[in-house]
């Protein structure tokens, strides 16, 4: 899918060094709590690569970049967990982490595909608190806080909470509903 300022596409094996290099970055792995293992990130994208070749395809991850030269901004997917229902993932490289509006299109995007091509009826996800730009994400997009919980230890030594958020078809509905009058279509 390419749209003016970025492409959502399928993972291709040269994205391996950039993915690599913006997984392995001490601001990116804060954030999840991530060791230093040098294959995590490359055992996780030959997961995506594998899940390419599935049938049927129930986990969709895409490489997010730049339209205009290609470059690695981020991965955002769906991942189903059964017929009606699918977990949003989106993570921009750190270097990106201020273009919300990237992040918002790439939600709308792939929260579009889930509901109106794979018929799902609610997209959850879950996040620490401390990941205070995916909060703020998930609520533009209509979604709902629906559990806050302790988390993990390294959460709570931070004094965060693991956050889970929903949107359902109906939701959806509505917020696109609402979008569509405020643009007078």
């Amino acid at each position: 899918m390419v749209f003016r300022r970025f492409t959502l596409r399928e993972f291709v094996e040269t994205d391996r060094a950039a993915f690599i290099t913006y997984q392995t970055d001490p601001r990116y792995r804060q954030l999840y709590d991530f060791d230093d293992n040098p294959e995590r990130p490359s055992q996780l994208l030959n997961l995506f690569l594998q899940w390419q070749r599935e049938q049927p395809r129930l986990n969709i991850q895409l490489a997010i970049c730049e339209t205009a030269t290609g470059k690695l901004l981020g991965s955002a997917g769906l991942r189903k967990v059964d017929n009606d229902a699918a977990v949003l993932g989106i993570e921009l490289a750190p270097a990106e982490w201020g273009r919300f509006r990237l992040a918002l299109d790439t939600c709308i995007v792939l929260l579009g595909y889930g509901f109106e091509t794979l018929n799902l009826a609610a997209v959850v996800g879950s996040t620490a608190s401390g990941n205070w730009r995916v909060e703020k994400l998930a609520r533009r997009f209509g979604a709902r806080v629906v559990a806050r919980r302790s988390g993990p230890d390294w959460m709570q030594a931070r004094r965060w909470q693991e956050v889970d958020w929903e949107i359902t078809r109906d939701g959806w509905g509505l917020m696109t509903s609402a979008a569509a009058l405020l643009h007078g279509n």
